[in-house]
């Protein structure tokens, strides 16, 4: 049971980072937000190699490091950057939801990079995830255009997180090693704070937040940090380990499930009856998409 426990686990913290992260985009722009997460959840981990592994390169050939490097550009760089402006638009419930698309855009994806096919099984799955998505999305605004217009511009965000991060998905299993899971994290954090550095030196961009920053704002963004990009992916790794994959990807997927509660009570949200039908056929989507292994 370890292997799923870890893996609804780590969908659970995700939820509970995606809250912090919104309260935190309103005082850092989200190429600031994600270059400061991606620094410390960096030194957490190399401070966990060191304490655990001790002082070692990563065992990975050249071929490895290139995809793996081009997989943090893409999921961490571009990918988690456009979450973060999409959590500004969209709010965290919203935002989750699209992201349930990630595991189909990724399984189309795999086609033409792994070769790997589709069943009827995994269309039908692929088609469900969309609709739930689709659902909410089209659910009406009441407050005017000037919320509609940031509606539209964080959709458009976090499509390209879904379409960036599916695609950092896929070049992660090309890089794919006999290196241990912290170490490919690490080296994808690397690349991914390496391409943020570049963009903001070519863009002018300050390193410092927008407003002042108080001691609690940092705590939040250490908090954030560790439950989402460090203890998240470790949980995500373990429960891939220890559970069927297709089990462990299923219930990493439920993070939408988790986020309607806490938008609920800790955001004072209104959950309608379209919004909960809608999360649960889009999860149930993507249990069926990765259900062939399962039955």
């Amino acid at each position: 049971m370890i292997g799923e426990i870890s893996a609804l686990t780590s969908s659970m913290v995700w939820a509970c980072a995606s809250l912090l992260f919104a309260a935190l985009g309103a005082s850092m722009h989200p190429v600031t937000l994600n270059l400061y997460k991606c620094v410390i959840a960096l030194v957490m981990m190399l401070v966990t190699q060191l304490i655990f592994l001790g002082v070692s390169l990563p065992h990975m050939s050249s071929h490895e490091w290139i995809w793996l490097s081009l997989s943090g550009l893409l999921g961490l760089s571009i990918g988690d950057t456009a979450f973060f402006n999409a959590l500004n638009r969209l709010g965290p419930r919203r935002t989750l939801l699209v992201s349930a698309l990630t595991p189909a855009i990724t399984a189309i994806l795999a086609i033409p990079v792994l070769q790997e096919g589709l069943d009827a099984r995994v269309i039908l799955g692929m088609l469900l995830t969309m609709a739930g998505v689709v659902w909410v999305i089209r659910e009406r605004s009441s407050t005017g255009s000037e919320e509609d217009v940031a509606l539209k511009a964080g959709l458009g965000f976090a499509l390209i997180a879904v379409a960036a991060q599916s695609g950092g998905n896929v070049l992660t299993k090309l890089g794919a090693s006999e290196a241990s899971a912290l170490e490919i994290s690490m080296v994808r954090l690397l690349a991914g704070i390496l391409g943020l550095v570049a963009y903001m030196v070519i863009k002018g961009r300050s390193f410092k937040p927008q407003t002042s920053w108080k001691t609690r704002d940092f705590g939040l963004l250490i908090l954030a940090t560790f439950l989402g990009t460090y203890l998240g992916i470790w949980l995500m790794n373990s429960g891939l380990k220890y559970a069927q994959t297709a089990v462990a990807t299923t219930l990493n997927s439920t993070s939408p499930i988790f986020i309607l509660p806490l938008a609920y009570f800790i955001l004072k949200e209104k959950i309608s009856w379209r919004s909960f039908g809608g999360a649960v056929v889009a999860v149930l989507g993507v249990a069926l998409l990765f259900s062939k292994d399962m039955f």
